[in-house]
């Protein structure tokens, strides 16, 4: 906590003197897209609508709000792709959205965790345009803000009653099971977790993309190719009836390679490349990307010809690095939080959200692998994590948290809504719902925990002491977002983009034989995968990789599709699972090779 309250006390002793915040100084720097409101004057308008709200806001017959609060996010988006050395899209444009929360009724019992309308949570799915995720003019002044406040508050107001009255009189027809309170007030508090937003230039990261997606021209097997670049760097400010406000800076930047094309038999292939961090200066250097898409090409160069996979395989699985992150970025992290279920439950929530819940004191995990939550952590060795936040988007200081213990789970990740199992908050909110940040597998000291080079070779011995002719070794895995965004639009859905639940994609796997020797094989996928199969896990390394990905929002409610997440993970050996060759259809390569690449001249007859 060191951090927060030493950004704490700058932010303000700054804001107290009337600064506009630490936004002033570094708005130019960004460029002129990066024009945030000013600190000062956004607090003033929410504190005054909040007090107009309070004394006049009640219709007749209806509860007054007991609780409101304000979130106001300025989002800059410089976005460029690239095919084939060529721009395709640059845009260069900054949002600026409001969101709105009224509760009526009291803490005991309140509008919330309803389903109005059988359409949506905490409001009627067809209003909460005009109060969650408001469009809001970039250029506002304080008489716009507060407009827009006045308008969204009203909106808001009108469906929380609403939502009330059908809640109490759901209730009449039924006995509430669930007794714990709906909100715990808390005392006022103000916190800060800001960064200075540095420069991103458009022309040095078109020229960026540009080389980066040129490195294809010579890898004519490729069917289609693309370069993403985003840099999004974000303020937000939050302010609540209870009188705690805070305001806070996220950055992120990414840059995505995906390439696609067909193996010789036919079957789609496809590799990616992603790095993520805060800023563009903490990329890798170009050459270091130009580089990594270079074996990105070879290898799918290689895969054309690989052998397949045969038939199924169940035995001993090696993830290593950024396939061991995705792993645990499927079967593990989306379980991690814990979410109260709404009284009526929809069509669509399965409750993976309290599936864990259940299993508090329980091993989900081998005896020499703990699991910790630490969300305010900005590096891990010479990587810096993107999921990185001090303060979560309920204005709660976020927490260090110990998930689990030597593998029995102690506790689960949360926001200020109470459930039965956890009465506060422990600073997860990301984007209106649990979501986790930064997450650490922290290998215990044990026989089972050696060198990367050890566990390789204890990988070797397993396969000779069962007299398996081949085990599988696995480096890249494929993440959701990468195939449900940039994927989609490069082969135009030929790849498929979705995949059976307990199935992970891996694109980048190995057939390892007993004498050391390895194979590259075509993609394939690792099938029936649970939380119960980490209890499975034989063996890790002492060395850990920091695994920066763009995560699937988990929590109900969330405002945003995806949300970055960094974890912290080591080599592991599953001792047992299945894996199976490819199983979806092979659609029909293209007729005519393409354009770029000169034909050889067809023999004259002499």
């Amino acid at each position: 906590m060191n951090v927060l309250q030493s950004c704490l006390r700058r932010f303000w002793s700054r804001y107290a003197k009337g600064c506009a915040g630490i936004l002033c100084a570094v708005g130019s720097v960004f460029g002129q897209t990066w024009r945030p409101p000013q600190t000062a004057e956004v607090f003033r308008a929410m504190e005054q609508e909040l007090e107009r709200a309070r004394q006049l806001l009640r219709a007749e017959g209806a509860p007054s709000p007991y609780y409101i609060e304000y979130r106001l996010r300025y989002q800059g988006a410089l976005v460029v792709q690239a095919v084939l050395g060529e721009i395709v899209e640059t845009r260069d444009s900054p949002r600026l959205t409001l969101s709105v929360g009224v509760r009526v009724g009291a803490p005991e019992l309140d509008n919330t965790n309803v389903a109005a309308g059988g359409l949506g949570l905490f409001s009627a799915a067809g209003s909460r345009e005009s109060y969650q995720q408001r469009l809001l003019p970039v250029e506002l002044s304080d008489t716009l803000l507060r407009r827009e406040l006045w308008l969204a508050t009203d909106a808001a107001y009108k469906d929380a009653v609403e939502q009330y009255g059908q809640k109490l009189n759901m209730l009449r027809l039924r006995r509430r099971t669930d007794t714990v309170p709906d909100f715990r007030l808390l005392p006022p508090a103000q916190l800060a977790d800001t960064l200075p937003v540095p420069q991103a230039t458009r022309s040095q990261i078109e020229r960026l993309c540009r080389e980066l997606s040129a490195v294809f021209r010579d890898y004519p097997e490729c069917i289609a190719s693309a370069v993403g670049f985003e840099y999004l760097p974000t303020q937000t400010w939050y302010m609540t009836s209870e009188g705690r406000r805070a305001v806070k800076t996220e950055l992120f930047t990414g840059v995505e390679v995906v390439a696609y094309t067909q193996a010789e038999n036919g079957t789609p292939l496809l590799q990616y490349y992603s790095a993520y961090a805060p800023t563009p200066a903490d990329l890798p250097p170009l050459d270091s990307l130009k580089r990594a898409v270079k074996a990105l090409a070879e290898r799918l160069r290689a895969q054309r010809t690989a052998p397949t996979l045969e038939e199924m395989y169940v035995g001993p699985v090696f993830f290593e690095g950024r396939a061991a992150g995705e792993l645990i970025a499927q079967v593990l992290v989306p379980r991690l939080v814990v979410q109260r279920e709404p009284l009526m439950p929809l069509p669509g929530f399965t409750g993976q959200s309290r599936q864990l819940a259940y299993r508090l004191g329980s091993r989900i995990l081998p005896e020499f692998l703990s699991v910790r939550a630490r969300p305010c952590t900005r590096r891990f060795e010479q990587t810096p994590l993107v999921g990185a936040l001090c303060v979560d988007d309920e204005g709660m200081p976020a927490e260090t948290v110990s998930i689990v213990e030597r593998g029995i789970l102690r506790q689960l990740l949360t926001t200020r809504t109470p459930t039965r199992w956890f009465a506060a908050s422990n600073g997860h909110n990301r984007a209106g719902a649990p979501m986790p940040a930064v997450v650490e597998l922290v290998p215990e000291e044990g026989e089972e925990v050696l060198d990367r080079a050890q566990l390789r070779e204890r990988f070797l011995q397993l396969l000779r002491q069962r007299g398996m002719p081949y085990g599988i070794l696995i480096r890249s895995a494929a993440n959701l977002n990468i195939l449900q965004t940039i994927v989609q639009r490069t082969t135009l859905g030929k790849y498929p983009a979705f995949v059976r639940e307990g199935t992970l994609p891996v694109l980048e796997v190995y057939r390892v034989f007993p004498d050391g020797r390895s194979e590259l094989l075509q993609p394939c996928s690792v099938a029936e995968l649970s939380i119960r199969s980490l209890r499975d896990i034989l063996a890790l390394s002492r060395q850990r990789t920091a695994y920066n990905y763009l995560a699937p929002a988990v929590g109900r409610g969330s405002e945003v599709p995806y949300l970055p997440v960094s974890l912290i993970v080591p080599d592991i050996i599953l001792e047992e699972a299945e894996v199976h060759p490819w199983e979806g259809d092979i659609p029909k390569p293209p007729i005519v090779p393409p354009p770029f690449v000169q034909q050889p001249e067809p023999a004259r007859s002499r």
